[in-house]
């Protein structure tokens, strides 16, 4: 700053004290003009710009009042032919707020975009983490419920007869081999940022959902033509996760019905119980991680109880709706 100042200042004022010959004696010709008098205004100004859009607000305040008083100085002193010195301190006073107010602006632009560009960071992290936590729930949490219900109803067959609750540990086995397998494939997708598909063959994929579930199902899956991937993967999670639902929460289900169908426009799915439902079908992050997962991708979802179990519908459509 004190190099700023003794520059500034030998160009705007300070060198009619080392030039003058005295008191009251005419500058050198050289600086009085046009030329040198409006070079040396714009470097004040560029300067005084400078210093208001990229210094330290102190810094900036500090150098930006050392400018003004050296400039003040300036035209104070100096002869001028057509403003008086009053006119003079008015439109250095004008002109300084003009270029100071502008790199002002500029810095206060710069830090919107900088908040924007922060705030967009947050959202990006929070829409992963919000992502990650419906694939550990849909995912990971499926098989463990069904390594859960096998395990409690090894216990209680085991009070009776020990041999068939040995009969139930490779189905528990075999539920911590797939939940493994899940937790695998979900992190191969995070290491490849996502680019990895849940499934080739949305089909294939809902069939083999159904046989593992474990449940009295009866399907009826009806899709013509190709369903983009991240579609497919939905559908899939729906699925899966209103199938856990019902493992979990519909209390002596005896038949659950999964339709899944393509129209023109959509991909349409249910998914009912006849199983009685308490109140902790209202608890937990199932149902809503299930409608984000639709809202996300424009669509329409419910859950809720007929009178006679509990169904779940959702509409997503095959291209996303701006």
């Amino acid at each position: 700053m004190v190099a700023v100042f003794t520059a500034t200042g030998l160009i705007s004022g300070f060198t009619r004290a080392f030039l003058d010959d005295g008191p009251g004696v005419t500058p050198p010709l050289l600086l009085l003009t046009p030329v040198v008098r409006i070079t040396e205004a714009g470097v004040v100004m560029a300067l005084a710009f400078l210093l208001a859009w990229k210094a330290p607000p102190l810094r900036a305040a500090v150098g930006i009042a050392a400018l003004a008083v050296v400039s003040l100085h300036a035209g104070v002193v100096r002869t001028h032919f057509y403003l008086d010195w009053v006119q003079t301190a008015e439109l250095v006073l004008v002109l300084g707020l003009v270029t100071a107010g502008s790199g002002v602006l500029l810095r206060l632009r710069d830090r919107s975009r900088a908040e924007l560009a922060a705030a967009a960071q947050d959202r990006a992290r929070r829409d992963e983490r919000l992502d990650m936590a419906r694939e550990l729930h849909d995912v990971v949490a499926h098989h463990v419920t069904g390594m859960l219900v096998q395990a409690q109803a090894a216990v209680v067959v085991a009070e009776r007869d020990k041999s068939k609750a040995c009969e139930l540990l490779p189905g528990i086995v075999g539920g911590g081999t797939d939940a493994l397998g899940a937790m695998r494939a979900m992190v191969r997708t995070l290491r490849d940022n996502g680019a990895a598909t849940a499934t080739g063959d949305l089909t294939a994929d809902l069939r083999q959902l159904v046989e593992k579930s474990g449940l009295p199902v009866r399907t009826s899956i009806e899709l013509a033509g190709d369903v983009r991937p991240e579609l497919g993967r939905s559908v899939l999670r729906l699925v899966q996760e209103a199938l856990t639902n019902v493992r979990k929460h519909a209390h002596g289900a005896t038949e659950v019905e999964v339709d899944v169908r393509l129209t023109a426009t959509a991909v349409l799915l249910s998914v009912v119980d006849d199983g009685r439902t308490g109140p902790v079908h209202a608890g937990g992050f199932g149902l809503v991680g299930m409608r984000e997962r639709v809202d996300e991708l424009g669509g329409r979802f419910f859950a809720g109880a007929t009178g006679e179990g509990w169904l779940v519908t959702a509409e997503l459509p095959l291209e996303v709706r701006s």
